[in-house]
């Protein structure tokens, strides 16, 4: 989510470094970032294929992050 963002720079910096997201959206005033419970940037969420929110990671993404939380988490979700 390009939170509070110029749609113009947010799709130039995604151009400049690579999009790996499969969908962006666009928060300009906030409001969404806010049902989301969004309080600071970035934050992570893991959506099921049902569009429920399984789990949120707050700070960067590391490895470790990655391999510790999300891609167990993943696994799970695949399996049901």
């Amino acid at each position: 989510m390009a939170w509070k963002d110029d749609p113009k720079a947010s799709k130039a910096w995604l151009a400049r470094l690579g999009d790996p997201y499969r969908v962006n959206v666009m928060d300009r005033e906030g409001r969404a970032a806010i049902d989301w419970g969004v309080y600071g940037a970035p934050e992570t969420f893991l959506i099921d294929k049902n569009g429920v929110v399984r789990d949120k990671h707050i700070g960067a993404l590391t490895v470790e992050a990655i391999e510790k939380q999300l891609l167990p988490l993943i696994g799970e979700l695949k399996a049901e």
